[in-house]
């Protein structure tokens, strides 16, 4: 146990964390999210040790508040004037609701195909928003947009608030708690975690590392890189046998995890190796199926890039990479609500709700 003081959230962990002093400590409630054995999923598939990390149950209903809370808090220990960043989607709509706590102006870039119920959030909370054309399916795009807030950042003392070790290490480390976290209550066997720009993979091989180094715990879980087929490029790299992420841009259409340059692909390439983990690569198809039944058999609402690890784990289960008997945690990324486009399609194919009067009871 890692625990520094007796307190909720990640602050419990200050210890292992960039020193913020107490009174620039920003904090909604992260962290300390639930972690549920499967009632009825895990029987169905012979996986009888089956685990989910509710990290949907955040304050703002994704991981991405871990984040947000020691990026903020950072950026007031800092003297920072604000915070600049880019999003898919979750990140923009923590670090705003964040930043709003602290009373810090959030400039942020979001991808072109963002989703509606991703983007309101930032709008709600007042934050400087623009919208980037092709950004999140061109490499070459993302990569200027990554300069322009490198750029803006050094020009106007704003805090760097992108969710990758490659732009903001010390915000990331808050990552580190979900290992912490996990393995107060389970030693896993296999953790399977979405992939997009590597940095949860990233930060959660660091926590385990930690753990390893300063505790009884003699060895890390396997880590396993979740992706869309249509974003696959630390999956790719993993088959090909690359040190950094293989090139091609992205057709995936699961929100949250389109991000054809990921910043912290090689560090996630890396502790896959490390850990003795692997990548799994799957179509969308099936990441919406295992949503569905997520919210059916065990009443998790899940995003489907919250969905994706329990896609990819049937997908390693089936090919051998994971056994019966192991203990298996599966990381829910993010809340169903957050992609309101996919409730719809899953609302459109239910049967209508009837209307009656109360005498037709």
């Amino acid at each position: 146990m890692l625990r520094s003081i007796n307190t909720d959230g990640i602050w419990a962990y200050s210890d292992h964390l960039p020193a913020v002093a107490e009174h620039n400590r920003v904090s909604l409630g992260e962290g300390q999210s639930p972690l549920v054995k499967s009632v009825r999923i895990g029987q169905e598939l012979g996986l009888p040790n089956l685990y989910f990390k509710l990290e949907s149950l955040n304050p703002t209903g994704s991981y991405k508040d871990r984040i947000s809370a020691m990026a903020v808090s950072l950026a007031k220990e800092h003297g920072s004037k604000g915070c600049v960043g880019t999003t898919s989607g979750n990140a923009g709509g923590s670090i705003a609701a964040y930043a709003a706590r602290a009373g810090v102006k959030y400039h942020v870039y979001v991808q072109e195909n963002i989703v509606a119920s991703k983007l309101e959030p930032m709008i709600v909370h007042q934050a400087d928003i623009i919208r980037v054309k092709d950004f999140g399916f061109e490499p070459e795009v993302g990569n200027r947009v990554f300069r322009k807030v490198l750029e803006n950042a050094e020009q106007h003392n704003w805090e760097l608030a992108i969710t990758a070790y490659a732009f903001a290490p010390l915000a990331m480390e808050a990552v580190k708690t979900i290992a912490y976290e996990v393995a107060e209550r389970l030693t896993a066997d296999a953790v399977f975690i979405p992939v997009g720009g590597g940095g949860l993979l990233t930060g959660i091989y660091k926590g385990y590392a930690d753990l390893v180094q300063e505790t009884a715990m003699k060895q890390l879980p396997k880590l396993i890189a979740c992706q869309s087929t249509g974003c696959a490029n630390v999956a790719n790299a993993w088959k090909q046998g690359l040190t950094e992420p293989a090139a091609g841009a992205s057709t995936a259409k699961i929100s949250g995890i389109q991000v054809p340059n990921p910043p912290d692909g090689a560090q996630a390439l890396q502790a896959l190796r490390a850990s003795g983990g692997f990548a799994e690569a799957v179509p969308d198809e099936d990441t919406w199926y295992w949503q569905e039944q997520l919210a059916v058999k065990e009443g998790i609402f899940c995003e489907p890039a919250g969905a994706i690890a329990l896609a990819s784990a049937v997908q390693a289960l089936k090919a051998g990479r994971i056994a019966a008997d192991e203990q298996i945690v599966c990381l829910v990324s993010g809340a169903g609500y957050k992609d309101a486009d996919r409730m719809s399609a899953i609302v459109k194919k239910a049967a209508e709700v009837p209307l009656k009067t109360v005498d037709e009871l």
